[in-house]
């Protein structure tokens, strides 16, 4: 039975609520963040998941966590608009281009952190400890070094050893690497992220290549020591557009071509750095934690448990691709067309009904590994009733 626990968060700005109605369904709505905390050894996140991250180090309660995230004055403070006319007149021209302010985020996350975003990251996670361990939670948020051009760890403590090299641990507080990994560029915020007193500037973890951060997060675990038989890891995600491979005949069913050109190749790689191919991050974590060796059934053949709803249609009782539950076509291409940056509350709305119906097993999970043709499960839970059952028989 795995001994070492790891929970981790997918970025996806808005989209993040998706992981507190999870835990929601996992613990309930009282739970305290310290309380979910204390059932795992590490936490890495990324962006959108960083903050409920420091939501939970915080010690808010899941449900307080729900209504910050399900409030629309409340997300428009860290989406702040841009008051840039360059900025404005580059979205007229291209289409793409930044539209929030990076200068007005960081003082909105302290804001709603309070004394806790003001604490560095080893500070904030003293004393929240799984029963039975005598070491603090590790935690590990993600960004990308702006000048130096690489990834960057914020990190609570550091991981050194002979084999592994040092990774040193941060010495910004907790609302300053939140601020750093949620701050997706080009289409998003308008500035790398500075912080006062301190040199270098930031963009968001995704750029690093871990918008989900569950393989960084076991590489994390394996430096600091632990056996990969030891490893047992919950990954949340925020949501990942599937839809199969293209035929005319069923829009918004399928995966049409998307036009090629300047404005269009630059808007699609702004989009790609938030995107999670299923067989990308849980697959390498799913291969790093020994693919499931020595676990035997009733447990699950892998110590990676992925909980993501996929928007993807399933197939109706005329064996027609249809949208999940009591969607409609135009709901279903209304979702699947929305960006992170959902700030309005009819589409935050759109989003947690799908998230409901993902619970309800109405909607697909994301397995770690799938048909990208079909979208057939070839590894992990095909349902969130799956996935949670696999956690249980693991954690």
């Amino acid at each position: 039975m795995p001994t070492y626990r790891i929970l981790s968060l997918d970025g996806g700005g808005s989209w993040a609520i998706i992981q507190v109605k999870a835990l929601i369904r996992i613990y309930s709505a009282s739970t305290t963040g310290h309380e979910v905390l204390s059932t795992f050894d590490l936490a890495a996140a990324n962006s959108g998941g960083s903050i409920v991250l420091g939501c939970l180090l915080a010690d808010f309660t899941l449900g307080e966590i729900y209504d910050f995230f399900n409030s629309q004055v409340e997300r428009q403070t860290i989406f702040s608009k841009t008051r840039s006319v360059e900025d404005t007149l580059l979205r007229t021209l291209l289409g793409s281009g930044p539209k929030y302010s990076a200068t007005d985020k960081l003082p909105a996350i302290r804001q709603v952190l309070k004394q806790t975003g003001d604490m560095i990251l080893a500070d904030a996670v003293r004393g929240i400890r799984r029963t039975g361990s005598s070491n603090d939670l590790h935690a590990l948020i993600v960004g990308f070094n702006y000048d130096r051009n690489r990834a960057t760890f914020f990190r609570s403590e550091p991981v050194s050893s002979p084999s592994w090299g040092t990774g040193d641990t941060t010495n910004v507080t907790l609302a300053e690497a939140i601020h750093a990994s949620s701050n997706a560029p080009v289409n998003y915020f308008d500035a790398p992220t500075e912080f006062p007193g301190h040199s270098g500037r930031y963009w968001d973890g995704a750029i690093s290549g871990c918008n989900n951060p569950v393989h960084t997060a076991v590489t994390e675990a394996i430096g600091l020591g632990q056996d990969a038989l030891n490893i047992a890891a919950l990954s949340l995600g925020t949501a990942s557009v599937a839809l199969p491979s293209t035929d005319p005949a069923q829009p918004p069913f399928t995966q049409p071509l998307s036009p090629t050109g300047f404005p269009h190749d630059l808007a699609k790689l702004a989009g790609a750095i938030v995107d999670d191919p299923p067989d990308f991050a849980t697959f390498l974590a799913h291969v790093l934690t020994a693919s499931g060796a020595g676990l035997t059934p009733p447990q699950p053949n892998s110590r990676l448990v992925r909980m993501n709803p996929l928007i993807s249609p399933v197939l109706g009782p005329d064996g027609n691709l249809t949208a999940p539950g009591s969607m409609t076509p135009d709901d279903f291409q209304a979702l699947a067309n929305l960006d992170m940056d959902a700030i309005l509350q009819p589409q935050v709305d759109s989003i947690t009904a799908y998230a409901d119906l993902w619970l309800s097993d109405q909607a697909p999970n994301q397995p770690i590994r799938m048909d990208s043709a079909t979208l057939t499960p070839e590894l992990g839970q095909s349902t969130f009733s799956a996935a949670l059952a696999a956690w249980e028989s693991i954690r």
